[in-house]
């Protein structure tokens, strides 16, 4: 995925050949640094002072420095790397919701400005929608919060698995989630938003033994020129409305486009 900066498919984790390779890099020219510190005013020594042992004295300035620096440089890195993964930690837990794994409101709207600019390129037709989990609020009044919690991850995994190529999703709060992606036609991002409904509508959520049935409606609009993300997210709310107005478990445009569809039960 092109612009899924904050997701779960690369868990923002700093790969574990590259911190390796920063390590060795940095170990190796703070070793060389040390040698070159150390020999060259020992040469200049040897030129005022000639009698010393010259062979005793080069092998000391590189053998020492060898042994000091790669010592100095393990906790050196080791600290680092240590503030590092702390900086990267930090940085998911404020960008990722920790219940689904999606990127959080904050991650969403800075990943769709990303996609605003690209769209603004030429890359494509940029479409952002809102799902709702349709009557959530009596799953959790009948099953339990800890349902509620299990169908939100089930949600959440499925959309991360059918993710558009250049895209995001994200958990926007509550059952409220957001999608936004660039497609090559207005009827690409109709399919994929059908789709969508469709492939969440057979997820279902096993609680207790029992299997609860999962389906969501979803309002969807195109980005015109000028719009902000949040403005791309109030005509998308107002389609999601018309959705769950028409008999919910469907994909509706804002504007009214052939196609929208109701999933069958």
């Amino acid at each position: 995925m092109a612009v899924y900066v904050y997701g779960s498919k690369s868990e923002n984790r700093l790969p574990m050949t590259t911190a390796l390779r920063k390590a060795i890099l940095t170990g190796a020219l703070i070793t060389a640094v040390s040698v070159l510190a150390s020999l060259v005013p020992t040469w200049f020594w040897l030129q005022i002072d000639p009698v010393v042992d010259h062979a005793s004295v080069y092998i000391s300035c590189i053998v020492l420095p060898m042994i000091i620096a790669p010592t100095c440089s393990f906790f050196i890195l080791r600290a680092q790397m240590k503030a590092e993964r702390l900086a990267l930690a930090n940085h998911r837990l404020a960008s990722i919701d920790e219940l689904t794994g999606l990127p959080n409101r904050r991650a969403f709207f800075t990943a769709a400005a990303q996609l605003q600019g690209r769209a603004a390129l030429g890359e494509g037709v940029l479409a952002c929608g809102i799902a709702d989990i349709d009557n959530f609020k009596r799953v959790n009044d009948e099953h339990g919060h800890e349902a509620g919690d299990n169908i939100l991850k089930s949600v959440g995994g499925a959309m991360r698995a059918i993710e558009p190529e250049s895209g995001v999703m994200a958990r926007l709060g509550g059952e409220e989630f957001a999608a936004a992606g660039l497609f090559a036609t207005e009827a690409d991002a109709r399919h994929y938003f059908q789709d969508l409904v469709r492939v969440l509508g057979g997820e279902g959520c096993v609680h207790g033994g029992q299997r609860l049935r999962v389906t969501i409606s979803l309002g969807y609009c195109l980005a015109r020129e000028g719009d902000t993300v949040s403005a791309l997210l109030s005509r998308a709310d107002r389609a999601l409305c018309r959705a769950k107005a028409a008999g919910k478990n469907r994909a509706v445009s804002e504007a009214p486009a052939p196609g929208p569809i109701r999933v069958p039960a």
